[in-house]
């Protein structure tokens, strides 16, 4: 609401908002429409993961050690781990079954 509305039209917001409203102008309804048909497609971009990322959290999620995981994507134990880190920071997470949990709920791996 912009400070010169006139106060018939606050009386009605309060109401409105009183009764589980959310009183908008148009000008507001559109804006908010526009920024929600401009998500993106992907939730993995939400997350920034990239596909090494990716790869490391599908060997988790099949239940892969570290050392599965580094001999099928071909690169070192330290490497994975350096990865599972920044999987951990870019989900927010603090462990591999909260890391899990939170792919197959986002759906990051369809």
């Amino acid at each position: 609401m912009l400070k010169h509305t006139p106060p018939s039209e606050i009386i009605q917001a309060i109401f409105d908002v009183y009764h589980g409203g959310s009183p908008m102008t148009a000008n507001v309804a559109r804006k908010v429409l526009q920024f929600f048909q401009h998500q993106p497609k992907s939730k993995s971009d939400d997350y920034h993961l990239s596909l090494r990322e990716l790869d490391i959290l599908r060997g988790l999620m099949k239940g892969y050690s570290y050392k599965l995981i580094a001999d099928e994507l071909d690169i070192s134990i330290d490497t994975v781990r350096s990865h599972i880190r920044s999987i951990y920071d870019k989900l927010q997470v603090n462990s591999k079954t909260e890391a899990i949990l939170k792919a197959i709920k986002e759906k990051l791996l369809d």
